[in-house]
């Protein structure tokens, strides 16, 4: 009996042991099946790696565009610490020219001028707060996605090889010992042909 990958064929036994047009009909059609198989399997690991190379190409827009948003929260702190140098000064002017008029009108520009630089960081530090925090979860999730994808391509590459005849697996892909499941069972290896 020849064992094939997901079917048995009883091939018909001759005077010298199988018959030699039964048993190569039954190798070309294995062979057909496992190439037809291969060329599905190199569609789908094609498809995967271009739905890679997009994901990380929004990656690289994701970092880059991080890297622009803390440019301009930068730049909107510099240009928010240079308004409220400027206001401090305008009112550093003001409280100069209203010291004649009282401790009162002092006090009260004094009291609007921190507030309004109170404001304006407050405002500044919000902003930058939730640029980064959206940018960073689409970082996350572009990030887990393209893992998940990079699993899914190497499981298909490892079964891809697994249905190659005569593929030698590769050490470094082959998966621990703890991957197996405890109830699968090794797989019967392929049955010798007798040559007539």
């Amino acid at each position: 009996m020849f064992k094939g990958h997901e079917s048995q064929q009883e091939l018909p036994v001759a005077f010298r042991g199988y018959d030699r047009d039964a048993t190569d009909e039954a190798i070309a059609k294995l062979e057909k099946r496992h190439a037809r198989e291969r060329d599905d399997l190199n569609r789908q690991i094609e498809s995967l790696v271009q739905e890679v190379e997009s994901h990380r190409l929004r990656a690289t827009a994701v970092a880059d565009a991080l890297v622009t948003a803390q440019k301009m929260a930068m730049d909107l702190r510099t240009k928010a610490e240079a308004d409220i140098e400027e206001l401090r000064r305008d009112v550093e002017k003001e409280r100069e020219a209203l010291v004649e008029e009282g401790a009162a009108i002092k006090a009260e520009a004094r009291q609007e001028a921190t507030e309004i630089v109170r404001e304006a960081r407050i405002r500044a530090d919000r902003l930058i707060d939730e640029l980064v925090s959206v940018l960073e979860e689409y970082q996350r999730d572009t990030d887990e996605f393209v893992s998940g994808t990079r699993e899914q391509l190497n499981s298909l590459v490892s079964d891809l090889l697994g249905r190659i005849p005569g593929s030698a697996p590769d050490l470094a892909s082959t998966p621990d010992e703890s991957d197996v499941p405890d109830d699968a069972e090794p797989e019967a290896p392929a049955a010798g042909i007798v040559a007539a």
